[in-house]
């Protein structure tokens, strides 16, 4: 039997993928904005695609400091 990640997979792929249309089929599903789809939520994406969809969620809703937490100053202290 297919894993439930594999049949999302081709689901996605059979209902996005356009050969005749630029980038893989991985890059077109995680183009798609069927936002009715009751698949959309668990399309494959990128762990980058992902986190560029978090940080720009959480810069909408306010939370930047969300993404700013942590960081280190790059920058040297001169004596």
């Amino acid at each position: 039997m297919a894993s439930l990640k594999h049949a999302i997979r081709e689901y996605c792929k059979s209902c996005t993928y356009d050969s005749t249309q630029p980038g893989t089929y991985l890059q077109q599903i995680e183009a798609c904005t069927t936002v009715s789809c009751k698949l959309y939520e668990v399309r494959p994406m990128t762990v980058a695609t992902i986190n560029l969809h978090r940080n720009k969620r959480d810069i909408d809703n306010g939370d930047i400091d969300k993404l700013i937490d942590g960081l280190e100053d790059d920058e040297e202290e001169v004596a």
